[in-house]
């Protein structure tokens, strides 16, 4: 198979930008790019030995990887929409001239760069196929890569003075000054306080996985934490660029786009996937179409796109960084994208894994604390820690589900938790049986308190004002007996959610007034305030008393035994 021989670009084949054809288009340089890498990337070395990675693994919160196959490319690049000023660029690279600027000696300069970046094994074939060419233009970039991916630094991609796009730099460092970007982010979040260590000690892996994860990946190596930090430092310089990187552990190709100059750049990670049979067999079109790489593996392409949300200290699982917008599966010979399948998000898919785990029949990998790699569930041990780093990944994906599919989850959950037989082996793991329990108890409680926080934050129907605080009173007495059990910091949310409600202007006024207005429907919202605040005074005494006594030992109720 001939990948992507039949893909068109702003009126050109592959073939054609080979022969020479010049990009000028930001956009058709980005398609280029991806088809490129791709094929280069993934493609290239795909055999059927290859690591294919888990849906999993391109959902967020992105996990750390603990494998590096040393034996499949790697790179990392930035295009800029505009020409180089060498000395002023805040990166360090080997520039690289173009036929024009230098005549042939620009040539046997450009390949004296490269050449001591690559293996000593590489050299000889590097300069016997590139000599007398000029490697600026993106008509030769398909047949460097090879070479290019086995650089330890970065290409740098610009136009020139003509506005042709060309590859004009070589081992490039981005700047990464981590621990300046992270105490300003945490501080912008309200997570860390000047001189208050404790905090900081307490929210710092929270404030680096959010500000990561706002880039598309996990607390990881090098290559990615400074790519990340260098697509921060663009976008807030107002450059139009594109970043991308390939890691040999994640096996994932990440592109930060930000032509299009907004605060955060536009996330996509493209990977090659295996679609379960089941899955496969809803969907022949595929096979028909010709869309699998590998029939027999039923390999596709995938490519996701994500959208960044802003922190939001009043949501009540504040983990959410990243959310998937767009899933497309990329067919290998013209480029083109089926969208019919929901593969990430897929409530069903979600439900079968969990049934798998509990049962001890999953093999797929999971991160455990970031510190541990799982790939089985076949002891009690495992599968403890399968479900710990399960629950912990989709606490926010489980929190929103609807009720009938939450209830679903908890009862296999349930399942296994609470299942007799397993009592002599969980005593033995009993430290981990209680994480997962308390995981299941926390995501609960989330769970609960969901409705209110799309009321608050005005998800679903808009509603007056009013309307708004009846129903989050209903919500409060509806709650009347859990509230005062929950976690600390759920309980303080869901104070911090009624204040909310609270703060609209007019609910200020009629607070502030110690005897009911004359007016009915005044009289009527002062005394539904009134009756909210009383609850919460008293559903706040309740819940110090009972975590008073949880602190001096009494047992605290964390899961509700229900089948």
């Amino acid at each position: 198979m001939e990948y992507f021989s039949e893909v068109q670009l702003g009126g050109f084949s592959l073939a054609a930008i080979k022969q020479g054809a010049a990009i000028r288009d930001r956009y058709v340089l980005k398609d280029f790019l991806e088809y490129v890498h791709i094929q280069q990337g993934l493609l290239a070395p795909y055999d059927s030995s290859y690591p294919l990675i888990e849906f999993r693994e391109l959902l967020p919160s992105f996990e750390k990887n603990f494998a590096e196959y040393l034996h499949l490319p790697s790179f990392s690049m930035v295009a800029f929409n505009r020409p180089l000023s060498y000395q002023e660029e805040i990166f360090q690279f080997d520039l690289l001239h173009t036929l024009e600027e230098g005549g042939k000696r620009a040539i046997r300069e450009n390949l004296d760069r490269i050449t001591p970046h690559l293996d000593r094994d590489l050299r000889p074939a590097f300069k016997q196929l590139f000599a007398g060419k000029d490697l600026t233009e993106l008509a030769h970039y398909q047949d460097l890569t090879p070479f290019l991916f086995h650089m330890d630094r970065a290409q740098v991609i610009a136009r020139d003075p003509h506005g042709d796009f060309r590859l004009l730099g070589v081992y490039a460092s981005f700047p990464s000054d981590l621990d300046s970007e992270l105490k300003t982010f945490g501080r912008r979040l309200g997570k860390f306080k000047k001189l208050d260590h404790a905090t900081y000690e307490k929210e710092r892996e929270f404030v680096y996985q959010f500000l990561m994860e706002l880039y598309g990946f996990p607390i990881a190596a090098e290559r990615r934490t400074s790519a990340a930090l260098f697509a921060r430092k663009l976008s807030r310089l107002k450059e139009q660029y594109l970043v991308k990187v390939l890691g040999q552990s994640d096996r994932t190709i990440t592109s930060l786009s930000g032509f299009d100059q907004k605060m955060y750049p536009l996330v996509e990670k493209v990977a090659l996937i295996s679609l379960p049979p089941g899955l496969g067999e809803t969907a022949p079109h595929l096979r028909e179409q010709g869309f699998y790489v590998d029939p027999q593996r039923r390999v596709v392409i995938l490519k996701v796109t994500y959208q960044q949300h802003k922190y939001n200290r009043f949501n009540v699982l504040e983990d959410r960084a990243m959310a998937v917008v767009r899933q497309e599966i990329i067919h290998p010979v013209n480029g083109s994208r089926d969208t019919s399948l929901n593969l990430l998000k897929d409530t069903k898919r979600f439900l079968k894994e969990l049934t798998d785990i509990v049962r001890g029949e999953h093999t797929g990998s999971i991160s455990y604390q970031r510190a541990e790699l799982l790939t089985a569930t076949k002891t009690h041990e495992e599968r403890l820690k399968f479900l710990s780093a399960w629950l912990t990944k989709n606490q926010r994906r489980l929190g929103t589900y609807s009720q009938e599919s939450f209830e679903a989850a908890k009862k296999l959950l349930n399942s296994y938790l609470l299942n007799r037989e397993h009592r002599d082996a969980f005593a033995r793991h009993h430290e981990l049986h209680r994480e997962v329990v308390q995981h299941l108890a926390y995501v609960s409680q989330a769970h609960q308190l969901h409705p209110l926080e799309k009321l608050v934050q005005g998800e679903g129907p808009q509603v007056g004002p009013t309307r708004r605080l009846e129903e989050a009173l209903a919500f409060l007495e509806a709650k009347r007996e859990e509230l005062p059990y929950f976690y600390p910091d759920l309980f303080n949310k869901c104070v911090k959610l009624w204040e909310q409600i609270l703060a609209y202007p007019n609910f200020k006024d009629l607070t502030a007034q110690s005897q009911p207005p004359q007016t009915p429907f005044r009289r009527r919202v002062w005394q539904l305030l009134a009756q909210g605040q009383e609850l919460i005074r008293e559903l706040s005494d309740e819940h110090r008393q009972i975590h008073a006594e949880a602190d001096r030992g009494t047992p605290f109720p964390v899961l509700t035994p229900k089948r």
